[in-house]
């Protein structure tokens, strides 16, 4: 049996644009989790057995859109919370690697969520959502 090939939490980024031309990507500190998640939305058909109207039909989907959310935790480091905080309701490039895989694409970062616990550091979690195309480089 062949042992799977995995991946470790540091060859999975994100990375986010400063805007410039050419745009340089960095990722932010203070990122102890993330997570991309892809979707494709659909509509379905209930296309009948044209032999037998009785019969249980099957259901056809077409998609018609993709979208893309990136999700992320961790501490607020200071150095790097001012991004976060100008960036919330605006579109920016990202780019997120998963090992040899790269996607890029315009997110909106729609929630940014700041809590804190006496006796602990300060957490942030942030919720983003594409704003367009996000492509396999």
């Amino acid at each position: 049996m062949a042992q799977a090939s995995t991946l470790s939490f540091a060859q999975f980024k994100v990375e986010l644009g400063d805007g410039a031309n050419p745009e340089t990507f960095s990722a932010p500190c203070g990122l102890n989790s993330r997570g991309f998640t892809r979707t494709a939305a659909t509509n379905e058909t209930n296309v009948p057995d044209c032999d037998d109207p009785d019969a249980f039909s099957w259901l056809d989907r077409d998609t018609t859109s993709m979208s893309a959310s990136l999700t992320g935790s961790g501490v607020v480091a200071d150095e790097d919370f001012d991004r976060w905080e100008a960036w919330l309701g605006k579109s920016r490039n990202v780019r997120i690697t998963l090992g040899a895989r790269i996607w890029i694409g315009a997110f909106i970062l729609t929630k940014l969520d700041v809590t804190g616990n006496r006796g602990t550091r300060t957490l942030f979690t942030a919720s983003l959502e594409s704003d367009g195309v996000v492509a396999l480089q």
